[in-house]
């Protein structure tokens, strides 16, 4: 999706509140790391902007964003995951109070829990990183399990959107060869708990309690799996590998946690080196 530099765009001067149409103004596109910051947009329709509201950007937010894009592009992988989601189209972020998923009878359904999504529309030419409220409801958790004082949450919920645009059409998570070496597979009281934790971050989250939620969700990864960095990477390989990559871009331990044969997949598949691709 492509912007001049200097576009018409709405200013929230308080977050989550509403602008006056004097509150137009003509300033420079927020730009960072090669990614646009660009308000909601509702080329989806009525029903779905009606569902999503689409949102200006306020400073705090962009300045936010900036620096998670900034703490992911401090090592080589994680400038690696920004360049190859870029190679994906991937240049825009948006901005909606809510998200809205496709229902069965051609319209949108709301889903408030969601925090942040990668939008693909190639019927429009459209590929962004939609961010929610929920996202920046999150602005003050920390990770408890990546030494101090541990990553910011948001920056992991971005690390791992930046992944699945990495991994457009699940191009590595869908592979045989990932489902293999990745083994979600639980044994049945495994399983039992896995639902419990997520039962328990479902009420938390819903609370307004994040951090709880997210410790939660780390634990059970890092103490009771000992393989994957977190119950959110078991609801399926695509978030499996967004959790497993995420994590070895922001947390120092991720490496030592992750499975040598899930190492050298990455090493050898994803990240191979540009010459043998």
């Amino acid at each position: 999706m492509r912007l001049s530099s200097a576009v018409l765009v709405l200013l929230a001067l308080v977050r989550g509140g509403a602008a006056a149409p004097q509150e137009l103004a003509r300033v420079e596109t927020p730009q960072h790391l090669g990614f646009i910051f660009s308000p909601g947009t509702c080329e989806q329709g009525p029903e779905f902007c009606a569902l999503t509201h689409p949102r200006g950007w306020a400073p705090d937010e962009i300045a936010l964003v900036r620096s998670a894009l900034d703490q992911i592009a401090a090592n080589a992988l994680g400038r690696q995951i920004i360049q190859r989601a870029r190679q994906n189209g991937f240049h825009t972020l948006r901005r909606f109070e809510h998200a809205a998923e496709p229902n069965e009878r051609g319209g949108y359904d709301a889903t408030p829990m969601i925090v942040a999504k990668t939008h693909t529309d190639d019927e429009r030419s459209i590929r962004t990183i939609d961010l929610t409220d929920r996202f920046f409801e999150r602005v003050s958790v920390r990770d408890h399990f990546s030494g101090e004082p541990g990553y910011l949450l948001t920056t992991e919920i971005l690390a791992h959107e930046l992944v699945h645009a990495l991994d457009l059409g699940q191009r590595y998570s869908g592979t045989d060869e990932f489902r293999k070496v990745s083994r979600l597979g639980l044994t049945a009281d495994l399983q039992r708990e896995a639902d419990e934790v997520n039962v328990a971050r479902m009420r938390l989250n819903a609370a307004g309690e994040y951090d709880a939620s997210w410790q939660a969700s780390r634990s059970f990864g890092v103490l009771r799996l000992r393989r994957l960095p977190s119950v959110h990477a078991l609801d399926g390989y695509r978030e499996a590998l967004a959790e497993l990559i995420a994590h070895l871009v922001l947390d120092p331990n991720a490496r030592r946690r992750t499975e040598p044969r899930v190492l050298r997949y990455f090493d050898t598949v994803v990240f191979e080196a540009p010459s043998r691709r």
